[in-house]
Parts: structure tokens; C-alpha cells; sequence
């Protein structure tokens, strides 16, 4: 195996970390990716992970829940070994995500593809992934995947949103010993693994709609729905009233858009005692919002899964970026057990996020990923 992945849920962040190193082994990595809870210090976590792997990148992000081989976690934290012998690794840190233009973004792809070419362990093209980690509560995260996608050509783009377990208060980013907000971390993964990057969602359009008629499209806020206050218009459509409206309607009760023959989640994430409701995602006067219901969402991820599996063999690893609304939405529906189950023979890691990314888009209630297949002489 050249991809690991470990889990700890030790309160003490120098027992987490004996934890994972443990099960990663002593092997060089050229990079190490953790997702953590907001219960550890992110600081202290970071440099005890730099202190056991000294030769390996050592980025990461607070998270909303996590992901390990085992399913579905939380107060815990995972982290991911790409073993330097199959895997190269070209990182940067984007400090300040409201200036970086599509000239300082060409500027960047350049120079880390420039490093794959030259120093990696497989030809560029077709062996080489974009990951991004942002802040969550950044609000920027459309501006800065436009100009990046724009830029890496064939290099497909995924990540996440940092999250800090429903807080809505504060998001970290951790890279090379420094925390970081209103920033991102782009990682270029040259790798020898066959692998396939996937977004998808189980939503399906219902008949009613909710058109944007008042909001602060900057704060991606909104004041009025149907001529209405917000938060009054969809605690109508949930069933409920604005003082009950709680994490859990948003994830039982999705709006999606529609751009050409396909919807897209546009998700609630908080609702306000001036009865507006916040977004994760954007928003603008005049959008057109469909109510939408569950498909079944285990034997999709399922579905899914098996097809990335066909597509690039047996499984090393898949690095996942899951909607913490589809969280919310399995354990209400009790779907845990299930869940995990099926999650366990794929061999999963990751964290639930605050919103998911593919190409130049940010999305939501989204499982979001890359498959990372076997090397061929291992099979």
C-alpha cells in the first residue's frame, strides 16, 4: 500500500497523535492530510504530527465531523499518509483568498505544476489531482475555484469547506505550523494510483418553488422568499415554525437550483432572529429555489461507490468530503449502522464539511471524492 489513512478519538492531542502514528508505520510520506475536531488545538495537533512524520507535508483542517475506515466519526481525528515512493506533492497557501486574482492564480498552478513535471512519480497528465481546502466561513469560495479551475486545464479540482462542528464561529486551516482563516490550502497530488474523482447527490425535485426576492447576495443572505420573510416562507415549507427552524430541518428539507437538465443543492445553514436564513452556498436576487426529497441515500453512496470502484479497480483509499447535512440526515434517519457498514470495504477518510468542491463549483449536500485504486502489481 502506498495511501494510509488512521483514526484516534484521544481527547490529548499527543495521544492522538501516538495513535496515528502507530497505524501509519514509519514509511516516508510525502504528505500528510488531517481533519480534526474543534475539541483539539489545532496548533499543538499540527506540530506534534510535524514532530512524527519531520520529511512529510503536514496540512489540514478543523472539521464538522469525520470520516475513517470505520465510517462516520466524530471528536476525533483522521489523517492520510500518500507514501513518497508512488506519490509526489505540490502545495501552496493562498493567505488572503479576497485578493488572489486569476493572474496570482496562473502564477501558482504554474509554478506546482512546474514541480510535478520535474520531480514527480508519474507523467502529468492523467497522474495528477487538485485538492483544495478552504475556510468555511470565508464566504469567498466561489471567487477563489473559478480562477483556479481556470487554470489547471485537464488537472481535475475537488476539496471541502473546514468546518468547526455546527459552531458557525470559527473554521481553521493548518499549514507547515501556521493556523490560517480566510485562506486556502491547493495541493497537487502527482500520484502512480489509478484514480477517479466523483460528486454526487441523492436529491430529487419536488413541485414547489421559492423565488429569492430580498437578500445580501455578498453574505450570501436572504431576507425575503416569495415576497416573505425568509425564515417564515420555509419553516411553511418544513412544517414547522421559525423558532423551531434547527440544523436538522436543513437536512431534511434541501432547496436545489436548476442549471440546464440538473439540480444542484442550495442549502440552508442558519437562520436568524430577523428572520433571514444564511446560505452555504450562493445566492442571488431572482433565483428560483425547488423544494427537493431524499432518494435513498445509502444504496446510492453505494451505487457510487461501486462505480468508481469499476472504474479504477480494487480500492487503495477515497479521500471524501461529505456534506455535513447528509450526516444530519443519515443519523435522524437512524442510517448509521447501515451506512458505516457499506462505508467500512471502501476504506474511507475524510471530514463533513461546510461545502464540497468539484471543478469551479461549490456545493452542497454533496458526497464528494477521490478514488484512489490499487497500483497494478499490487492487485
Amino acid at each position: 500500500m502506498a495511501i494510509f489513512s488512521a483514526s484516534s478519538k484521544q481527547e490529548d492531542a499527543a495521544l492522538a497523535v501516538s495513535d496515528l502514528t502507530t497505524s501509519l508505520g514509519n514509511q516516508p510520506y510525502a504528505l500528510i492530510l488531517f481533519f480534526c475536531s474543534t475539541r483539539y488545538d489545532l496548533q499543538q495537533l499540527g506540530a506534534s504530527l510535524e514532530a512524527a512524520f519531520p520529511g512529510a507535508s503536514v496540512l489540514g483542517c478543523s472539521s464538522a465531523g469525520e470520516l475513517s475506515n470505520q465510517g462516520y466519526r466524530d471528536d476525533s481525528i483522521t489523517a492520510i499518509g500518500f507514501d513518497s515512493a508512488d506519490n509526489f506533492v505540490a502545495e501552496s497557501l493562498v493567505n488572503n483568498i479576497a485578493e488572489f486574482s486569476l493572474a496570482d492564480s496562473q502564477e501558482l498552478v504554474d509554478q506546482l505544476v512546474f514541480q510535478c513535471e520535474s520531480q514527480g512519480v508519474a507523467h502529468t497528465n492523467n497522474h495528477t489531482l487538485a485538492i483544495s481546502l478552504l475556510d468555511g466561513l470565508s464566504i469567498l469560495e466561489e471567487q477563489f475555484l473559478q480562477v483556479v479551475n481556470a487554470c489547471l486545464g485537464h488537472i481535475p479540482l475537488l476539496g471541502g469547506s473546514a468546518g468547526d462542528d455546527l459552531h458557525f464561529d470559527h473554521t481553521e486551516l493548518y499549514y507547515h505550523g501556521q493556523i490560517h482563516s480566510n485562506a486556502a490550502i491547493l495541493i497537487l497530488i502527482n500520484t502512480r494510483h489509478p484514480f477517479t474523482p466523483f460528486s454526487h447527490h441523492h436529491l430529487l425535485p419536488k413541485q414547489e418553488k421559492l423565488v429569492v426576492t430580498a437578500a445580501d447576495t455578498r453574505q450570501r443572505r436572504v431576507f425575503e422568499l416569495n415576497g416573505l420573510p425568509a425564515a417564515e416562507e420555509y419553516a411553511r415549507l418544513c412544517g414547522c415554525n421559525t423558532n423551531e427552524l434547527s440544523e436538522m430541518h436543513f437536512a431534511l428539507h434541501p432547496l436545489t437550483i436548476k442549471i440546464g437538465d440538473n439540480y444542484y443543492a442550495r442549502s440552508v445553514q442558519q437562520a436568524h432572529t430577523d428572520q433571514s436564513l444564511s446560505f452555504y452556498s450562493a445566492i442571488e436576487i431572482g433565483l428560483v429555489l425547488t423544494a427537493a426529497t431524499a432518494g435513498q441515500l445509502v444504496e446510492l453512496t453505494q451505487q457510487w461507490l461501486d462505480e468508481a470502484q469499476q472504474s479504477s479497480g480494487a480500492v487503495e483509499l477515497v479521500l471524501t468530503f461529505d456534506c455535513i447535512l447528509r450526516r444530519l440526515e443519515i443519523q435522524q434517519k437512524k442510517l448509521l449502522p447501515a451506512m458505516n457498514k457499506r462505508l467500512a470495504t471502501y476504506k474511507l477518510a475524510g471530514f463533513s464539511t461546510y461545502g464540497e468542491q468539484m471543478g469551479g463549483s461549490h456545493l452542497n449536500h454533496t458526497f464528494t471524492g477521490v478514488y484512489f485504486g490499487a497500483l497494478k502489481h499490487e492487485q
